[in-house]
C-alpha cells in the first residue's frame, strides 16, 4: 500500500505510514469486479496520459541527445588526425545543441513554475478543479518533480478519491520523482531497487509519526476515545488547504448558493402573528478562506460557520440561526480552532426582508473582517434589528467597531458616529456616509477594495392583492413565501451588478430627499401667499392641506406647520409626516408622504384630514384615522402600508351613537360597545411618540420664529455690503475705462500727425513696412493689462459658450500686438477642453480681432475697452 502523503510503499495490513507517519486509507483486499475494473481504469489512464504528453514535449530533447551520442561514437572510431578534426566539430555542435537545449529547459521551467503558482493560487481558493488541471499540465512538463503529484494527492483525498490519490503517488514513484534539491544521484538510484519517495517539502509531520510502538499503542485505545478526542484526531493528517472539505463539510455540512422559499407560519400562541419559517436545510461551512491573518507569515483558516437552530439565551423558547467565524491554525502538529466569533445573527429567521454579508478589508497592514446583520419585521409585527462588525485577528478575533449584538429601536442612534468615524480611518467611506446620512448601521457590501465572503438576503413578495386578502382573514396561506437568496462566488459580474444597485439605491434615496423638499417647499409658499390664495387656486397646490394654512394664518404666532421623517413599516425608506402645534402642546399628524420611486404623494389623498379628524400611528406599523361626522356619527378605520407606497384598509367601522346607543362601532362582520372598541384600541400596542419635529416657521421669515428677523437682518446686511463693494468695483472701472479711452485717443491723434507729416525714415511706418512702424510706436496697454481685460470679457460669456466654460491662455506677445487662444470644455468631458477662439490685441489702439477656430472661422472685430 503506497501513502497518499508521501508516497512510500507499506505493509498492506499497516494503519500509519512507517516513513512519515500520515494515517493509511485501507482498501479491501476483495475487492468487486467493479471497482477492480475502475481502479485499473485510473491507472490505464493516468500511464496512458502520461507517456504520451511526455514523449511530446521531450521529443526534440531526446532528438539531440541521441545525435550526440552518435557523433561521440563516430568520434572514438577515427584516427588521430580525423578524430581531432572530427572533435573540432563535436565541439562546436555540441555547442550549438547544448545551447538549444539548455535553452528550451529554461522556459520549460518558467512554464512549469508558472503554472504551479497559479495552481497553488486555485488549491488556496479550494477551486479544485482548477488546480487540479494546471498540476496534470505540470506533470506533463516536468515528469521528475514531486511536488505537483503531492498536491494532486490532497486534491483527491479532499474529494473522497482515495484510489486516485494512490495511483497518482504510485506513478509518482515510477517516475522517479522527488521534490526540488533532494534529487538522487543516477549511481545511486540505480543500486536501490525500490527508492522511497521524499516526504512533500516544508510539510510538517504527522503527529502519528513517532514510532510504530506509537501507532500500535493507538490501534489499541481507538476504541476508547471520547467526544473530546474524536474532535482532535479530526485535526491530524490533514492541512489547512484540505481541512474543509475533508473534515468540517463530513461533520458539519456545506451551504450551497442559489435561491430557497420559506412559507408563512403562524407564531405559537399567536393568532394574528405570522412570520416566515426559519431556513433549516442550509447549515454547516458557508464559506473559507486561506490567508496570512494575523501577518506572522503563516497563513490560518478562516470558516464562516452557520449552525442553525442554537436557543435564544434572552428567550429559551426561541431559536436563531447564526454564522460564526472559526479560526483555524496548524500548532503541533495538528490542526486547532484558535478563536471563534459570533459574527452574524437571526440568519434566515423570522424577518420579512434580511440583508447580511461578511466581506475582508485590508488597511494600514491589517486585516479587518466586517460584516452586518439588518432585519425588517413589517408584516404583523413592527420591528428591526441593526448589528455590525469589524474584527482583526491576533491568535484572538479583536473588535475594531462593533455594535456589540443587534441593536433596536432608537438604540442604534448612538452608535453612529463613533463606528463611522472608525470605519472612515480604514477606507469604508460609502457606509460611513450614509449611516450619519440615513442612521442605519449596515454595511455597503460593494465598497471599493473590499472582498466579499457571503452574502444573505431575504425579500418580501407579497404586493396589494395578498396582502389584502390576508389582512381580512389573517390567513397565511394566502401569502406568497418570502425568497432567501445565498450567493457565496462574486464574478466581475456580480460586483459590476452590485456596483449599479448601490448606484441606484443612492440616486434614488437623493430623488426621495428631493421628492420631500418639494412638498415643503409647497406648504412654505403656501403661508406665504396666503390661505385665501391657496383656496383660490387648489391645483397650484395639490399635495398640502388648506386647513393646516388657514389654521396657521388665523392663529399667528401660536398654531404651526410641523414636520418629521419616520419608517412606519419597518421598510428602510422613511416617509414624510406632516403636522400642527398649538400653544406648544401636543403634536398633531395630518398628513403622511411616501415616496413611490419617483415622486413623493399623499398616502391618505381621498381622505380629507379636517379639523375633527384624528391620525394616530402606531408602533406595530398601523394607522388608525377617526372622522368624526358631530358628537354621535363618525366613521374608524385601520391601515397598513402594503409595501408598494399605498395603504391598504385592513378594518372600517361606522360609529352611530343614536342608531347603536349599546354597539355604536359596527360593520358587516361585528358590532362593538365603546369599551369594546377601546379594547381593540389598546391592543394595538403603542403609538409612535418622541418624533423630532421641526417647524415650517425655521424655513422662512415670520412672526412665529423669533430667531427669523435675526437671520433676515443679517442677511440685509450682508446684501447692502455686497452691493456697496459692487458699486466700488464699478467706479473703478469706470475709472480705469476712461483713462484707457484718453490713451487710446492720443495714440491715433499722434499716428494721424505722423502721417501727416510724410516722414519716409526707416522704421517708420509705410505702406511697405506696416508692422516696423508699429512697433516702433510706445504700446499704450501693458501685457498683464490686456490680459485681465481679456478674462473679464470673455467671463461674460459669448454666443458660443458659457463664461465659466472658457478659459483664456497667454499665447505670445510682441511689441505692438497680443495673442492669445481662447478654450473650452469639452461637452461630455468635463476635464478637456478644446480652441475656441484666436485673439489678436493691438497693444496701441486697443483694437480687437476675434476667430472662431471650432467652426467656421467667423472673425469679429470690436475695441476691447469699450467692452
Amino acid at each position: 500500500m503506497y501513502c497518499r502523503k508521501c508516497g512510500a510503499e507499506n505493509a498492506d495490513h499497516a494503519k500509519f505510514c512507517g516513513k512519515c507517519g500520515a494515517e493509511l486509507v485501507q482498501i479491501p483486499q476483495e475487492s468487486t469486479q467493479e471497482e477492480k475494473s475502475a481502479e485499473k481504469k485510473v491507472e490505464e489512464n493516468l500511464q496512458k496520459d502520461f507517456e504520451a504528453e511526455e514523449t511530446e514535449n521531450f521529443q526534440e530533447i531526446e532528438q539531440e541527445r541521441k545525435q550526440e551520442a552518435e557523433q561521440q561514437e563516430t568520434k572514438r572510431r577515427k584516427n588521430f588526425r580525423i578524430a581531432a578534426a572530427v572533435g573540432i566539430s563535436a565541439v562546436l555542435i555540441a555547442g550549438v545543441t547544448t545551447g538549444v537545449y539548455f535553452g528550451m529547459k529554461d522556459k520549460q521551467e518558467k512554464t512549469f513554475q508558472t503554472k504551479i503558482a497559479m495552481a497553488d493560487k486555485y488549491l488556496e481558493d479550494m477551486e479544485y478543479e482548477k488546480a487540479e488541471e494546471l498540476y496534470l499540465e505540470s506533470i506533463k512538463i516536468d515528469p521528475k518533480e514531486r511536488k505537483s503529484y503531492d498536491k494532486l494527492a490532497e486534491i483527491y483525498t479532499a474529494q473522497g478519491k482515495e484510489k486516485k490519490a494512490e495511483a497518482i503517488l504510485k506513478k509518482a514513484k515510477e517516475n522517479g520523482a522527488v521534490a526540488k534539491g533532494q534529487e538522487v544521484p543516477k549511481k545511486e538510484a540505480q543500486s536501490n531497487e525500490k527508492p522511497a519517495a521524499e516526504p512533500v517539502p516544508d510539510e510538517k509531520p504527522s503527529p502519528n509519526s513517532s514510532s510504530q510502538e506509537e501507532n500500535k499503542e493507538e490501534e489499541e485505545n481507538k476504541g476508547e476515545h471520547t467526544q473530546d478526542q474524536d474532535k482532535i484526531d479530526d485535526t491530524k493528517a490533514v492541512s489547512l488547504e484540505t481541512y474543509v472539505d475533508k473534515v468540517l463539510v463530513p461533520k458539519y455540512g456545506k451551504c450551497t448558493a442559489g435561491t430557497y422559499e420559506s412559507k408563512y407560519v403562524k407564531k405559537d400562541g399567536e393568532k394574528k402573528i405570522v412570520q416566515p419559517e426559519r431556513l433549516e436545510k442550509q447549515k454547516g461551512v458557508l464559506a473559507s478562506k486561506l490567508k496570512d491573518f494575523d501577518g506572522d507569515g503563516e497563513k490560518e483558516l478562516l470558516v464562516l460557520m452557520l449552525k442553525t437552530g442554537e436557543e435564544d439565551k434572552a428567550k429559551k423558547d426561541e431559536k436563531h440561526n447564526h454564522v460564526y467565524l472559526q479560526m483555524y491554525e496548524k500548532k503541533e502538529k495538528s490542526i486547532k480552532l484558535a478563536a471563534e466569533y459570533l459574527a452574524l445573527r437571526n440568519v434566515m429567521g423570522n424577518a420579512e426582508t434580511e440583508r447580511q454579508g461578511i466581506f475582508l478589508k485590508e488597511s494600514g497592514g491589517k486585516i479587518y473582517i466586517c460584516g452586518s446583520t439588518a432585519n425588517q419585521y413589517s408584516l404583523t409585527a413592527r420591528s428591526h434589528e441593526y448589528g455590525m462588525f469589524a474584527v482583526n485577528y491576533d491568535g484572538t478575533f479583536r473588535e475594531y467597531a462593533s455594535t456589540k449584538g443587534l441593536l433596536t429601536g432608537e438604540e442604534h442612534e448612538k452608535e453612529i458616529t463613533d463606528i463611522s468615524a472608525k470605519l472612515e480611518k480604514i477606507g469604508l467611506n460609502a457606509t460611513a456616509k450614509r449611516m450619519r446620512g440615513y442612521s442605519e448601521l449596515w454595511f455597503e457590501f460593494d465598497e471599493s477594495g473590499v472582498e466579499i465572503l457571503a452574502e444573505l438576503t431575504t425579500t418580501e413578495q407579497n404586493g396589494t392583492e395578498e396582502l389584502s386578502e390576508f389582512y381580512e382573514t389573517y390567513d397565511s396561506s394566502v401569502l406568497k413565501p418570502v425568497q432567501r437568496k445565498v450567493t457565496l462566488k462574486f464574478d466581475k459580474k456580480e460586483i459590476e451588478a452590485a456596483a449599479k444597485r448601490t448606484e441606484e439605491r443612492l440616486k434614488k434615496e437623493q430623488k426621495k430627499d428631493e421628492a420631500y423638499q418639494k412638498i415643503l417647499d409647497e406648504y412654505q409658499e403656501a403661508l406665504l401667499m396666503g390661505a385665501s390664495e391657496v383656496q383660490k387656486d387648489p391645483e397650484g397646490y395639490p399635495n398640502i392641506n388648506p386647513l393646516l394654512v388657514f389654521l396657521t394664518e388665523t392663529d399667528k404666532g401660536k398654531t404651526e406647520i410641523i414636520y418629521t421623517m419616520y419608517d412606519i413599516d419597518e421598510s428602510g425608506e422613511k416617509e414624510l409626516l406632516v403636522g400642527i402645534r398649538s400653544n406648544g402642546g401636543d403634536e398633531r399628524v395630518v398628513g403622511v408622504y411616501c415616496f413611490d420611486g419617483v415622486d413623493a404623494k399623499n398616502m391618505f389623498e381621498d381622505q380629507t384630514l379636517a379639523e375633527r379628524s384624528l391620525l394616530q400611528i402606531y408602533e406595530n406599523g398601523t394607522m388608525y384615522i377617526y372622522g368624526s361626522g358631530g358628537a354621535s356619527y363618525g366613521n374608524a378605520s385601520f391601515y397598513r402600508m402594503d409595501g408598494e407606497h399605498t395603504v391598504i384598509q385592513t378594518e372600517q367601522y361606522t360609529f352611530d351613537m343614536e342608531g347603536h346607543p349599546e354597539q355604536p362601532y359596527y360593520n358587516d362582520k361585528e358590532a362593538l360597545s365603546k369599551e369594546a372598541f377601546q379594547k381593540k384600541l389598546d391592543s394595538m400596542g403603542k403609538t409612535v411618540s418622541g418624533l423630532k419635529w421641526k417647524t415650517l416657521s425655521e424655513r422662512i421669515t415670520g412672526e412665529a420664529d423669533p430667531e427669523a428677523a435675526k437671520k433676515a437682518e443679517e442677511a440685509k446686511k450682508k446684501e447692502e455690503a455686497k452691493k456697496a463693494e459692487e458699486k466700488k468695483a464699478q467706479e473703478e472701472k469706470a475709472k480705469k475705462d476712461e483713462a484707457a479711452k484718453k490713451k487710446a485717443e492720443e495714440a491715433k491723434k499722434k499716428e494721424a500727425e505722423t502721417e501727416n507729416a510724410g516722414q519716409s525714415q526707416e522704421g517708420i511706418k509705410t505702406s511697405e513696412n506696416p508692422i516696423q512702424q508699429e512697433e516702433e510706436q510706445t504700446p499704450v496697454y501693458s501685457d498683464l493689462e490686456i490680459q485681465k481685460k481679456l478674462e473679464e470679457y470673455y467671463a461674460k460669456g459669448t454666443e458660443d459658450a458659457k463664461g465659466e466654460e472658457m478659459t483664456v491662455l497667454e499665447q505670445k506677445s510682441t511689441k505692438s500686438e497680443y495673442l492669445v487662444k481662447v478654450t473650452t470644455k469639452v461637452p461630455g468631458n468635463e476635464t478637456a477642453e478644446q480652441v475656441l477662439y484666436e485673439v489678436t490685441v493691438n497693444k496701441i489702439t486697443g483694437e480687437t480681432v476675434q476667430k472662431r477656430v471650432l467652426t467656421d472661422g467667423k472673425t469679429v472685430t470690436f475695441l476691447l475697452w469699450e467692452n
